[in-house]
Protein backbone atom coordinates (compact mmCIF):
# COMPACT_ATOMS: atom_id res chain seq x y z
CA UNK A 1 0.00 0.00 0.00
CA UNK A 2 1.14 3.60 -0.90
CA UNK A 3 0.44 6.51 1.82
CA UNK A 4 -1.25 9.85 0.37
CA UNK A 5 1.51 12.01 1.39
CA UNK A 6 4.99 9.95 1.47
CA UNK A 7 6.72 13.56 3.12
CA UNK A 8 5.73 15.38 5.68
CA UNK A 9 7.74 18.83 6.65
CA UNK A 10 9.24 19.42 9.96
CA UNK A 11 6.87 22.29 10.73
CA UNK A 12 4.08 20.29 10.36
CA UNK A 13 5.46 18.01 12.61
CA UNK A 14 6.01 20.16 15.28
CA UNK A 15 2.85 21.96 14.99
CA UNK A 16 1.25 18.02 15.53
CA UNK A 17 3.60 17.58 18.64
CA UNK A 18 2.29 20.63 19.62
CA UNK A 19 -1.52 19.88 19.25
CA UNK A 20 -1.18 16.73 21.11
CA UNK A 21 0.93 18.33 23.96
CA UNK A 22 -1.90 20.94 24.47
CA UNK A 23 -4.03 17.99 24.94
CA UNK A 24 -2.31 16.30 27.47
CA UNK A 25 -1.16 13.44 25.19
CA UNK A 26 1.67 12.16 27.52
CA UNK A 27 5.28 11.58 26.16
CA UNK A 28 5.19 8.06 26.66
CA UNK A 29 1.63 7.70 24.23
CA UNK A 30 3.00 10.12 21.84
CA UNK A 31 5.59 8.20 19.90
CA UNK A 32 2.65 5.30 19.76
CA UNK A 33 0.68 7.81 17.98
CA UNK A 34 3.23 8.84 15.81
CA UNK A 35 3.62 5.53 14.48
CA UNK A 36 -0.10 5.26 13.80
CA UNK A 37 -0.15 8.73 12.47
CA UNK A 38 2.72 7.66 10.01
CA UNK A 39 1.13 4.74 8.97
CA UNK A 40 1.62 1.05 10.56
CA UNK A 41 0.00 -1.11 7.16
CA UNK A 42 0.39 -4.03 8.90
CA UNK A 43 -2.58 -3.48 10.95
CA UNK A 44 -4.91 -1.59 7.95
CA UNK A 45 -7.49 -3.33 5.91
CA UNK A 46 -7.42 -2.50 1.85
CA UNK A 47 -9.10 0.68 2.64
CA UNK A 48 -6.21 1.86 4.08
CA UNK A 49 -7.66 1.99 7.65
CA UNK A 50 -7.65 0.62 10.98
CA UNK A 51 -10.88 -0.98 11.26
CA UNK A 52 -11.98 -2.00 14.45
CA UNK A 53 -11.44 -5.52 14.27
CA UNK A 54 -7.67 -4.42 14.43
CA UNK A 55 -7.78 -2.11 17.37
CA UNK A 56 -6.70 -5.62 20.45
CA UNK A 57 -3.61 -6.18 17.98
CA UNK A 58 -3.05 -2.62 17.04
CA UNK A 59 -3.08 -2.00 21.08
CA UNK A 60 -0.93 -4.81 21.84
CA UNK A 61 1.59 -4.07 19.49
CA UNK A 62 1.81 -0.49 20.82
CA UNK A 63 2.04 -1.47 24.30
CA UNK A 64 -1.31 0.44 25.13
CA UNK A 65 -2.84 -0.64 28.29
CA UNK A 66 -5.23 -2.34 26.48
CA UNK A 67 -7.93 -1.00 23.36
CA UNK A 68 -10.21 1.59 25.12
CA UNK A 69 -6.49 3.33 26.31
CA UNK A 70 -5.55 3.11 22.31
CA UNK A 71 -9.16 4.56 20.56
CA UNK A 72 -8.86 7.59 23.84
CA UNK A 73 -5.89 8.55 22.65
CA UNK A 74 -6.84 8.18 18.47
CA UNK A 75 -9.74 10.89 19.84
CA UNK A 76 -8.18 12.84 22.00
CA UNK A 77 -4.94 13.96 19.55
CA UNK A 78 -7.31 15.03 17.02
CA UNK A 79 -5.05 14.56 14.10
CA UNK A 80 -7.10 11.11 12.73
CA UNK A 81 -10.12 10.82 10.71
CA UNK A 82 -12.97 8.78 12.93
CA UNK A 83 -15.80 7.26 11.75
CA UNK A 84 -17.63 6.65 14.49
CA UNK A 85 -19.91 2.79 15.28
CA UNK A 86 -21.96 1.74 18.29
CA UNK A 87 -19.90 -0.42 19.49
CA UNK A 88 -17.36 -0.64 23.23
CA UNK A 89 -15.24 2.30 21.32
CA UNK A 90 -17.24 4.11 19.81
CA UNK A 91 -15.39 3.94 16.69
CA UNK A 92 -15.72 1.71 13.46
CA UNK A 93 -12.27 3.13 12.29
CA UNK A 94 -9.60 5.40 12.09
CA UNK A 95 -7.60 6.31 9.64
CA UNK A 96 -4.25 8.91 8.86
CA UNK A 97 -5.01 11.95 6.74
CA UNK A 98 -1.60 11.01 5.35
CA UNK A 99 -2.67 7.88 3.89
CA UNK A 100 -6.40 9.14 2.87
CA UNK A 101 -8.05 11.97 2.45
CA UNK A 102 -9.63 13.35 5.71
CA UNK A 103 -13.10 13.77 6.04
CA UNK A 104 -14.66 17.59 6.62
CA UNK A 105 -15.93 17.68 10.58
CA UNK A 106 -19.29 18.21 8.97
CA UNK A 107 -19.84 14.33 8.33
CA UNK A 108 -18.72 13.60 11.99
CA UNK A 109 -20.92 13.43 15.34
CA UNK A 110 -20.27 16.24 17.78
CA UNK A 111 -20.50 13.39 20.17
CA UNK A 112 -19.46 9.69 20.25
CA UNK A 113 -21.86 7.38 21.21
CA UNK A 114 -21.71 6.32 25.17
CA UNK A 115 -24.53 3.30 25.08
CA UNK A 116 -23.40 0.32 23.25
CA UNK A 117 -25.44 -3.48 22.64
CA UNK A 118 -24.92 -5.58 25.44
CA UNK A 119 -23.91 -8.49 23.19
CA UNK A 120 -21.03 -6.64 21.18
CA UNK A 121 -18.61 -8.94 20.41
CA UNK A 122 -15.95 -6.84 22.14
CA UNK A 123 -17.34 -6.67 25.20
CA UNK A 124 -15.81 -9.70 26.81
CA UNK A 125 -15.99 -9.23 30.44
CA UNK A 126 -18.31 -11.67 32.41
CA UNK A 127 -21.37 -9.71 33.61
CA UNK A 128 -21.68 -8.15 37.27
CA UNK A 129 -17.49 -8.24 36.65
CA UNK A 130 -15.81 -4.95 37.21
CA UNK A 131 -12.14 -4.00 35.88
CA UNK A 132 -10.25 -0.74 35.55
CA UNK A 133 -9.07 -2.12 32.73
CA UNK A 134 -12.64 -1.70 31.20
CA UNK A 135 -12.68 1.92 31.80
CA UNK A 136 -11.03 4.95 29.82
CA UNK A 137 -9.07 7.47 30.96
CA UNK A 138 -11.79 10.14 32.76
CA UNK A 139 -11.92 14.16 32.53
CA UNK A 140 -8.64 16.20 31.85
CA UNK A 141 -6.43 13.33 33.06
CA UNK A 142 -3.48 12.81 30.97
CA UNK A 143 -3.23 9.12 28.74
CA UNK A 144 -0.83 7.18 30.82
CA UNK A 145 1.53 4.42 29.40
CA UNK A 146 0.90 1.33 31.56
CA UNK A 147 3.06 -0.73 29.89
CA UNK A 148 5.05 -1.60 32.68
CA UNK A 149 2.03 -3.48 34.15
CA UNK A 150 3.19 -6.97 32.41
CA UNK A 151 0.82 -9.61 32.76
CA UNK A 152 2.34 -12.51 34.71
CA UNK A 153 1.15 -16.18 34.05
CA UNK A 154 0.24 -17.92 37.07
CA UNK A 155 -0.42 -22.01 37.19
CA UNK A 156 -4.20 -21.36 37.59
CA UNK A 157 -4.14 -18.77 34.53
CA UNK A 158 -2.26 -21.56 32.05
CA UNK A 159 -4.96 -24.70 33.67
CA UNK A 160 -7.53 -22.60 33.14
CA UNK A 161 -5.87 -21.79 29.08
CA UNK A 162 -5.71 -25.15 28.15
CA UNK A 163 -9.26 -25.50 29.42
CA UNK A 164 -10.59 -23.40 27.47
CA UNK A 165 -9.01 -24.76 24.33
CA UNK A 166 -10.44 -28.47 26.06
CA UNK A 167 -13.68 -27.11 26.28
CA UNK A 168 -13.55 -25.84 22.08
CA UNK A 169 -11.92 -29.43 21.36
CA UNK A 170 -14.97 -30.92 22.96
CA UNK A 171 -17.48 -28.86 21.41
CA UNK A 172 -18.10 -30.12 17.83
CA UNK A 173 -19.43 -26.44 16.71
CA UNK A 174 -16.79 -24.44 18.25
CA UNK A 175 -14.17 -27.15 17.05
CA UNK A 176 -15.61 -27.22 13.41
CA UNK A 177 -15.61 -23.40 13.30
CA UNK A 178 -12.26 -22.67 15.24
CA UNK A 179 -10.07 -25.39 14.92
CA UNK A 180 -11.05 -26.67 11.77
CA UNK A 181 -10.13 -23.99 9.55
CA UNK A 182 -6.56 -23.63 11.39
CA UNK A 183 -5.78 -27.32 10.23
CA UNK A 184 -7.18 -26.53 6.54
CA UNK A 185 -4.81 -23.49 5.81
CA UNK A 186 -1.57 -25.76 7.51
CA UNK A 187 -2.50 -28.27 5.07
CA UNK A 188 -2.77 -25.51 1.68
CA UNK A 189 -0.29 -23.52 2.79
CA UNK A 190 2.02 -25.29 3.90
CA UNK A 191 0.99 -28.38 1.61
CA UNK A 192 1.11 -30.81 4.50
CA UNK A 193 -0.86 -34.23 4.72
CA UNK A 194 -3.84 -34.13 7.45
CA UNK A 195 -1.80 -35.48 10.13
CA UNK A 196 1.28 -33.09 9.90
CA UNK A 197 -1.67 -30.34 10.06
CA UNK A 198 -2.89 -31.77 12.55
CA UNK A 199 0.30 -31.67 14.48
CA UNK A 200 0.89 -27.98 13.30
CA UNK A 201 -2.67 -27.44 14.98
CA UNK A 202 -1.37 -28.84 18.27
CA UNK A 203 1.93 -26.86 18.51
CA UNK A 204 0.03 -23.66 17.80
CA UNK A 205 -2.68 -23.75 20.95
CA UNK A 206 0.23 -25.47 23.02
CA UNK A 207 3.02 -23.41 22.08
CA UNK A 208 1.76 -20.11 21.08
CA UNK A 209 -2.17 -20.01 22.05
CA UNK A 210 -2.45 -21.44 25.45
CA UNK A 211 0.88 -19.37 26.72
CA UNK A 212 -0.78 -16.09 24.72
CA UNK A 213 -4.38 -16.49 26.90
CA UNK A 214 -2.84 -17.28 30.33
CA UNK A 215 -0.56 -14.39 30.03
CA UNK A 216 -3.55 -11.85 29.71
CA UNK A 217 -4.55 -10.81 32.92
CA UNK A 218 -8.36 -9.76 31.85
CA UNK A 219 -8.83 -13.09 30.44
CA UNK A 220 -9.32 -14.66 33.52
CA UNK A 221 -11.84 -11.87 34.39
CA UNK A 222 -13.84 -12.80 31.18
CA UNK A 223 -16.18 -16.01 30.48
CA UNK A 224 -16.28 -18.75 27.91
CA UNK A 225 -18.46 -16.85 25.09
CA UNK A 226 -16.45 -13.96 25.57
CA UNK A 227 -13.30 -16.20 25.15
CA UNK A 228 -14.36 -17.75 22.42
CA UNK A 229 -15.05 -13.57 20.38
CA UNK A 230 -11.37 -13.01 21.34
CA UNK A 231 -10.10 -15.82 20.23
CA UNK A 232 -11.83 -15.43 16.65
CA UNK A 233 -10.86 -11.74 16.43
CA UNK A 234 -7.31 -12.51 17.45
CA UNK A 235 -7.02 -15.20 14.73
CA UNK A 236 -8.58 -13.15 11.94
CA UNK A 237 -6.01 -10.14 12.82
CA UNK A 238 -2.12 -9.69 11.41
CA UNK A 239 -1.14 -10.88 14.86
CA UNK A 240 -3.05 -13.50 14.40
CA UNK A 241 -1.57 -14.37 10.88
CA UNK A 242 1.90 -14.05 12.87
CA UNK A 243 0.97 -16.79 15.25
CA UNK A 244 -0.53 -18.85 12.29
CA UNK A 245 3.04 -18.17 10.48
CA UNK A 246 5.37 -18.71 13.82
CA UNK A 247 3.41 -22.16 14.53
CA UNK A 248 4.19 -23.11 10.62
CA UNK A 249 7.50 -22.12 10.38
CA UNK A 250 9.00 -23.93 14.02
CA UNK A 251 6.41 -26.88 13.17
CA UNK A 252 8.47 -27.10 9.57
CA UNK A 253 11.99 -26.40 11.70
CA UNK A 254 11.16 -29.31 14.01
CA UNK A 255 9.71 -31.60 11.17
CA UNK A 256 13.26 -31.32 9.58
CA UNK A 257 15.02 -31.84 12.62
CA UNK A 258 13.09 -34.95 13.42
CA UNK A 259 14.33 -36.16 9.97
CA UNK A 260 17.84 -35.42 9.69
CA UNK A 261 17.88 -37.01 13.61
CA UNK A 262 16.52 -40.48 12.28
CA UNK A 263 18.95 -40.56 9.28
CA UNK A 264 21.80 -39.69 11.52
CA UNK A 265 20.55 -42.24 14.08
CA UNK A 266 19.92 -44.54 10.75
CA UNK A 267 23.17 -44.25 9.25
CA UNK A 268 24.85 -44.74 12.93
CA UNK A 269 23.61 -48.48 13.74
CA UNK A 270 25.78 -51.11 12.38
CA UNK A 271 24.60 -54.02 14.00
CA UNK A 272 25.87 -56.81 11.37
CA UNK A 273 28.76 -54.49 9.95
CA UNK A 274 30.11 -51.75 8.45
CA UNK A 275 28.78 -51.89 4.67
CA UNK A 276 24.83 -51.63 5.65
CA UNK A 277 22.58 -50.42 7.81
CA UNK A 278 19.35 -51.15 10.16
CA UNK A 279 16.36 -48.72 10.63
CA UNK A 280 16.47 -48.22 14.51
CA UNK A 281 12.69 -48.45 14.91
CA UNK A 282 11.35 -50.62 12.24
CA UNK A 283 14.72 -52.93 11.88
CA UNK A 284 14.61 -52.96 8.58
CA UNK A 285 18.04 -53.80 6.97
CA UNK A 286 19.14 -51.71 4.16
CA UNK A 287 22.09 -50.19 1.87
CA UNK A 288 23.06 -47.59 -0.42
CA UNK A 289 23.44 -47.76 -4.04
CA UNK A 290 24.12 -45.35 -6.45
CA UNK A 291 22.02 -45.71 -8.71
CA UNK A 292 18.97 -47.14 -7.08
CA UNK A 293 19.52 -44.93 -3.75
CA UNK A 294 19.01 -46.68 -0.70
CA UNK A 295 18.14 -50.78 -1.28
CA UNK A 296 16.45 -53.05 1.21
CA UNK A 297 17.64 -56.26 2.12
CA UNK A 298 15.62 -59.19 3.17
CA UNK A 299 16.00 -60.42 6.42
CA UNK A 300 17.14 -63.50 6.15
CA UNK A 301 20.41 -62.66 4.03
CA UNK A 302 23.76 -63.18 5.01
CA UNK A 303 25.54 -59.86 6.05
CA UNK A 304 26.84 -57.61 3.23
CA UNK A 305 30.35 -58.95 2.31
CA UNK A 306 32.01 -55.26 0.76
CA UNK A 307 30.91 -51.75 0.43
CA UNK A 308 29.96 -52.82 -3.63
CA UNK A 309 28.31 -55.70 -3.03
CA UNK A 310 24.23 -55.40 -4.61
CA UNK A 311 21.75 -58.24 -3.76
CA UNK A 312 20.07 -59.73 -6.25
CA UNK A 313 16.53 -60.26 -5.83
CA UNK A 314 16.52 -63.44 -8.59
CA UNK A 315 19.24 -65.71 -7.15
CA UNK A 316 18.58 -64.27 -3.46
CA UNK A 317 22.64 -63.44 -3.15
CA UNK A 318 25.37 -61.19 -2.90
CA UNK A 319 27.17 -60.08 -6.15
CA UNK A 320 29.96 -57.80 -6.78
CA UNK A 321 29.41 -55.44 -9.61
CA UNK A 322 30.78 -56.06 -13.31
CA UNK A 323 33.96 -53.94 -13.73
Amino acid sequence: MKALKTTIPVTELQKTLGLWKSRKITDSVIPKLLHLYLGMSAYMNQEKVYPVDNFYEISIALAFKNAKFLTEAVKRCGSFGIVPERNTYGIKYFYSPLWIEKFSSEELPEKFPETFPQDNIYNIYTKGNSSDEELSPEGDKPLEDNSDKKNIVTPESLATAKEFFHLINEDSAQKAQILTPLINWFQLHERLTRKHACENLVYMVNELLIPYFASQARFMKSNHAGRLCWLTNLLKSAHGQHLLNDAAKDSRLKREQTAQETKANQRSNHPLNEFEWTDPESGMRFYDDEVEGSVNIPEDAPARPTMTAIWNVLSREWTSPQL
